[in-house]
């Protein structure tokens, strides 16, 4: 069996999952009228003076469970997770057919196929197949690719994630990031969309059209994605808090302490 079998069969052996590659990760103001129209509206948006904080993370995958491939996740909020809050993902791109299915079916993400074009100071987003296909969305910034700086600390951190609310995935799943990587600052990317009747684009144009606020680096990146968890929401009248259970493997490692 090849290295890249071994990759691709990663995926149904059951996480945690590795990535290995670069990325970057860009913070843009989004009015909060907007996220509403991908956040789910039981779930408490973090909010000032009418707008959140989204953007997109953009990823050069040099091996993943499905090989090779680049992804574009944008994020079109910030939800409330007490103690913290954490990114709402509205649309994810993909360049592989298994990892779209693998996002939808075990993740409840809004995955699509989609190729990834690079060029010298960025990369284009083009539908695959299917009617309206066409340019998505343009990354591009001047200067060199790695435009940033020589160096940065290597940091090891967890980010929260919530996923779900999609037709195949109703209920609401958490998810927990490990990620290890070199971060740095640099130059913004300028997001430019195609003049086309797509209505992906039209859908990103949205959101990311706010002002960019920063972008960074994230470089010889690993990053292990853990098995989601449902999520079940108990309303607390009194003070109207929110609060949020973990259930399934959460629930039974709870018994087994107890």
């Amino acid at each position: 069996m090849s290295g890249r079998e071994r990759r691709r069969r990663g995926y149904g052996k059951g996480g945690p999952w590795t990535f290995r590659g670069d990325a970057h990760y860009q913070f843009h103001l989004v009015p909060s009228k907007v996220a509403r129209q991908y956040v789910p509206a039981d779930m408490p948006l973090v909010e000032c003076f009418g707008h959140t904080l989204g953007g997109f993370y953009y990823a050069n995958y040099t091996d993943s469970p499905a090989g090779p491939m680049d992804e574009l996740v944008v994020l079109s909020g910030l939800v409330w997770n007490a103690p913290t809050s954490c990114a709402w993902a509205s649309h994810v791109f993909v360049d592989r057919k298994d990892a779209v299915a693998h996002g939808i079916k075990v993740f409840g993400l809004p995955s699509h196929k989609a190729n990834f074009v690079k060029e010298d100071q960025g990369v284009v987003l083009k539908k695959k197949g299917g009617g309206g296909g066409g340019d998505i969305v343009q990354l591009s910034r001047a200067g060199s690719k790695n435009a940033g700086g020589g160096g940065g600390p290597k940091i090891n951190f967890q980010l929260p994630s919530f996923s779900g609310r999609t037709k195949t995935k109703p209920s609401l799943l958490r998810y927990e990031l490990q990620l290890q990587a070199t971060i740095q600052p640099c130059k913004k990317f300028v997001v430019n969309f195609a003049e086309s009747k797509h209505s992906l684009g039209k859908q990103l144009k949205s959101i990311l059209s706010g002002k960019a606020l920063v972008s960074f680096t994230f470089r010889n990146m690993r990053m292990v994605v853990n098995q989601p968890e449902m999520v079940e929401k108990k309303k607390v009248e009194k003070g109207h808090k929110r609060n949020f259970n973990l259930t399934g493997n959460a629930l039974r490692r709870k018994q087994q302490q107890l």
